[in-house]
């Protein structure tokens, strides 16, 4: 009885950890690819990886955008803080 739990057990924890889609994850550039890829492209193309806090959550995440994009979304993010605490 016990080698048939153990069994179901692993089965079901690979069972989670299996990807859905049958495609490889990607995976996040490392930071001399992205300063390598960096040198190659003019400014506003740029890559810049930080780690950032999802909400809910205490573990950080690396996160990987375009500058212009990055910088973007904290003008928004800055604009909507104002108005709420106007």
């Amino acid at each position: 009885m016990k080698p048939a739990v153990l069994i179901l057990c692993c089965a079901l924890i690979s069972a989670c950890t299996a990807n859905q889609d049958n495609e490889p994850r990607s995976r996040l550039p490392t930071d001399a690819e992205v300063e390598a890829y960096n040198a190659q492209v003019p400014p506003e193309d740029r890559i810049v990886c930080r780690q950032e806090t999802p909400v809910g959550t205490y573990i950080p995440k690396r996160v990987c955008r375009l500058q212009a994009d990055m910088e973007e979304t904290s003008d928004l993010h800055r604009g909507q803080l104002r108005r709420v605490l106007q």
